[in-house]
């Protein structure tokens, strides 16, 4: 038997996948009117905003003009899903924002950003302290709302070039 001599050959293999992730973005402005008619109105006590939707979920802003009970003096702002929230719950970034009728931020109010996943239930996430309330003297201003409803990501193999 003669010398024989195998060749092997290496088979490398690469493969790829890519994670997507769709978003829907959107803004409510609450226009508080009248503020001082509604000092004193309770503490935990709050006004809602019209519905609005963004990312297929319906939304509303809750605020409570004598704040919700855990900051006193302060007035509070908070997010709320409206109607049936997913399963998986929905994923948002928001920010919440005091601002003057003209669309300025108030100069005594910091944006509050906050990333959060409602699920079935949640009453609302948002700031307890948006402004003390000696700092609210003029009688209408907005409560802004800027969001980000973030899908489900999406995993799939790339196909090879």
């Amino acid at each position: 038997m003669g010398n024989i001599s195998a060749k092997q050959s290496a088979t490398r293999v690469e493969t790829s996948s890519v994670c997507t992730t769709e978003a829907a973005t959107g803004a409510h402005n609450f226009v508080v009117m009248d503020y001082s008619l509604l000092d004193g109105m309770g503490v935990g006590e709050f006004i809602t905003s019209s519905t609005f939707s963004v990312g297929g979920q319906d939304w509303c802003i809750r605020f409570y003009p004598d704040g919700d009970g855990r900051e006193p003096g302060y007035v509070g702002a908070f997010l709320c899903p409206c109607g049936a929230v997913a399963d998986e719950g929905v994923r948002v970034k928001y920010t919440l924002s005091l601002r003057e009728k003209d669309g300025r931020l108030h100069r005594c109010s910091t944006p509050y950003t906050l990333t959060r996943t409602f699920k079935s239930g949640d009453m609302g996430w948002g700031n307890t302290r948006v402004v003390h309330k000696s700092y609210l003297r003029r009688d209408c201003f907005v409560i802004r709302c800027e969001l980000t409803v973030v899908q489900i990501p999406v995993v799939q193999m790339m196909s090879p070039n």
